[in-house]
């Protein structure tokens, strides 16, 4: 085993989730399209990438990231690139650009991958990327063994389609997410049994295509919701990488590490032992007691790198909910953290007080609370209020966010 550094694992670093991987295959192995659904950091691309290693033998797996594509076309391209390494597909698929691919002076094999990219691309022109899609799609789906395509951070690019630069939704934008979305749904029916599709992301699917009605293109997916580790295999994984490093856990320092981060999300995990164990070899010690651990979670968790760590997740929203509705959940998310719940009142009283134009503040609030609570910020407790879900996201926030803020209960500030 070794120390998390920030990369998806696979293989003997693969901790757990077992019975998530089997009816992960299983379902692959029936013929399943699977919308992986879970919030950061969980293990969504380890899962994944573990799958493919498992089912290489019986699949041709062709993991395809959305992360950087801003249209429909880039997704062709980059599901098209996948096909790479498999020398059969990889003709069929240069095949369907032939126009482009014909003009080129030198040989396909000796362009560089971010060359070869741009070539595929310029092969796609307006509408053309459904025909080319459809296109590739049936090359995969003659394959002598059936296609499993991982594709990763579909919402990123379904938000960049739906909203724009300008996080505005408009009748053409939805137009276009929507024959996108249509077009994978069609071709999960079309192919059905020969071709899946894994489909996952790092930011809420759900909740974006719910802001312009088109949830029903999701379907023919199968929700396949991954959730943090318990308690139990938590401990498992520490005492197991305490054994693996030499370090000596005293009086309950591993359940301790539990207690600080509240819920145990396995990169999060992962980073607490990694810093535990820098600790321990920057002062040349075996020995870790509760204290340590505590030590370690205000120095190095909620310090300024544990903020690089975490910041992502305020750029994650940033990304979804633009100019307009990221003050309100910023308010939202810091009200939660001085005050550790949130009730109707106050939930309230910050919708009025970030009132956008045209809208009534309940359904921007509503959004808000979904999208909040479905990518794992926030939940709510036995009395309907709103809190965090992680103790270390709490903790976090708080740092980050609250010096100067006032509770809702004392504000009297007028709508902006």
């Amino acid at each position: 085993m070794r120390r998390a550094l920030g990369n998806w694992v696979v293989g003997e670093d693969f901790w757990d989730r077992e019975a998530e991987l089997a009816l992960l295959i299983e379902d692959l192995k029936e013929g399943g399209n699977v919308l992986l659904t879970a919030p950061r950091r969980i293990g969504k691309t380890s899962l994944m990438r573990e799958t493919a290693r498992q089912i290489q033998d019986k699949f041709i797996c062709l993991q395809v990231d959305l992360q950087k594509a801003h249209s429909p076309a880039d997704a062709i391209v980059e599901l098209s690139m996948a096909t790479k390494p498999y020398l059969g597909l990889w003709a069929k698929t240069t095949g369907l650009f032939d126009s482009v691919l014909s003009k080129l002076t030198s040989k396909i094999d000796s362009l560089r991958i971010d060359e070869l990219t741009i070539t595929l691309r310029s092969g796609i022109t307006g509408t053309d990327w459904q025909a080319k899609g459809d296109r590739l799609f049936e090359a995969l789906s003659e394959s002598e063994l059936p296609v499993v395509i991982f594709f990763d951070e579909v919402p990123i690019l379904v938000n960049r389609l739906l909203q724009g630069s300008d996080y505005r939704i408009t009748a053409e934008r939805r137009s276009e997410t929507d024959a996108f979305m249509s077009w994978l749904r069609q071709n999960s029916i079309r192919h059905q049994k020969k071709v899946r599709m894994v489909v996952t992301g790092s930011i809420g699917f759900e909740p974006i295509l719910h802001l312009a009605g088109l949830n029903a293109t999701l379907n023919t997916f199968t929700p396949f919701p991954l959730r943090a580790w318990t308690n139990d295999i938590a401990l498992s994984f520490i005492r197991a990488s305490a054994i693996e490093y030499g370090l000596n856990l005293r009086d309950g320092a591993e359940q301790q590490m539990i207690t600080q981060l509240g819920c145990c999300i396995p990169h999060y995990v992962q980073v607490f032992f990694d810093r535990v164990y820098r600790y321990s070899k920057l002062r040349e010690t075996t020995e870790i007691t509760p204290a340590i651990i505590d030590d370690v979670y205000r120095t190095e968790m909620l310090s300024i790198q544990g903020h690089a760590e975490l910041s992502h997740l305020e750029e994650r929203l940033k990304t979804v909910l633009g100019p307009d509705l990221y003050p309100f959940a910023l308010a939202i998310l810091t009200e939660v953290a001085v005050t550790d719940a949130m009730d109707t009142e106050a939930a309230d009283a910050i919708a009025k007080q970030y009132a956008i134009e045209g809208k009534l503040p309940s359904n921007s609030l509503r959004d808000i609370l979904g999208i909040l609570e479905h990518d794992g910020y926030l939940e709510q407790n036995n009395n309907h209020e709103y809190c965090f879900v992680s103790k270390l996201v709490h903790d976090w926030w708080k740092a980050r966010f609250a010096f100067g803020y006032k509770p809702a209960a004392k504000q009297k500030v007028a709508p902006r």
